[in-house]
């Protein structure tokens, strides 16, 4: 399927029944290209931690957090609507519709792509552990140079606050995330096959909208500076945030607005130096190859037919896990 992948050996033909080892691990730089709101309690969500890695960057400062789940829930759902659009799931019916799946409910089906790599869990009725991996995503730049207070108001159907005479009192202020915050990111898919790293690759790529308010506000863009494949986990995305943090510094770029070439490089030259540190057997596509890897996945998925025997494959592979391992084995192995 991937020509430009030569060593098949980082992926499963099937989707094992217990962790085998292999990892596809896609290194993302998150764009904010709008004012998006993570936040939890009508706050932004904030980590006071070091600046950096180096000994000389060690000073506390307040970084914006993306948590795990407003980056995997987006993603998805995006897959989520990509099944749908191939009648792979349906939200018609009830459960005794085939394909019926219900999200975030104990209605899922347990058996598509959505529920198999992404995990569920409904209590007695079953669980599947996510194989896709997330982590909350730090901030480059400090609080105060990344966010800021919008007011927002309600006005009536004729675009103003008054009507007949009385002025309307819905006027508040909200704590936005500003355009151009960089939040450096690892997501993890542990033991892919290869139409399993192309759907979750696609889901990453395909998304735009994160956080609260999505209708209103909140593009983000991703970009994927490298992908690893390894035999086990590697850095963290504080670390990787903190890493980039000191190469920025020390080239002298780090001004807010960051630029997004720098912060692209920086993080580019963070990969193999985490990576030596991590001790894991690893084959990372970064420059010319990322641009091949990513040139033939493009022309895959927007190709209709192409993208239709993905969905299929990937279909038929969560299927199997399920017939042979999940809710279709009947407990037998």
């Amino acid at each position: 399927m991937l020509q430009t992948i030569t060593d098949k050996s980082v992926f499963h033909e099937a989707i094992p029944e217990l962790p085998s080892g292999k990892y596809a691990h896609i290194v993302l730089l998150r764009e904010t290209n709008s004012y998006p709101l993570f936040q939890t309690d009508g706050e932004l969500n904030l980590a006071r931690v070091s600046a950096g890695l180096a000994a000389d960057n060690q000073q506390p400062m307040s970084r914006i957090v993306i948590f795990k789940r407003k980056q995997s829930t987006p993603e998805r759902l995006t897959g989520r609507e990509l099944l749908r659009a191939h009648r792979v799931i349906t939200s018609e019916g009830d459960e005794k519709t085939p394909g019926y799946c219900e999200y975030n409910s104990d209605k899922f089906c347990k058996v598509c792509p959505d529920c198999i790599l992404y995990g569920f869990a409904i209590g007695a009725l079953g669980s599947e552990r996510s194989k896709v991996l997330v982590d909350s995503a730090f901030s480059i730049t400090g609080y105060d140079e990344s966010h800021g207070q919008m007011t927002f108001n309600a006005p009536f159907e004729t675009g103003t606050m008054g009507k007949a005479g009385v002025m309307k009192t819905a006027i508040g202020e909200q704590d936005h995330v500003l355009p151009q915050v960089y939040f450096p990111a690892v997501v993890t898919l542990k033991d892919p096959t290869e139409a399993g790293f192309l759907y979750v690759l696609n889901n990453i790529l395909r998304t735009k909208r994160y956080g609260a308010q999505s209708t209103r506000t909140g593009t983000v863009e991703n970009t994927v500076v490298a992908v690893v494949f390894a035999d086990g986990e590697i850095f963290s995305n504080l670390k990787l945030t903190q890493k980039v943090t000191d190469l920025l510094l020390e080239r002298g770029q780090f001004e807010p607005p960051l630029r997004a070439g720098d912060v692209q490089a920086a993080i580019a030259d963070a990969v193999p130096a985490l990576l030596n540190e991590d001790g894991v057997v690893a084959q990372v596509y970064a420059e010319e190859k990322l641009t091949a890897l990513l040139a033939e996945a493009s022309s895959i998925v927007r190709d209709e037919g192409k993208l239709a025997a993905l969905i299929q494959q990937v279909t038929a592979e969560a299927r199997q896990y399920a017939e042979s391992y999940g809710v279709l084995s009947g407990g037998k192995k």
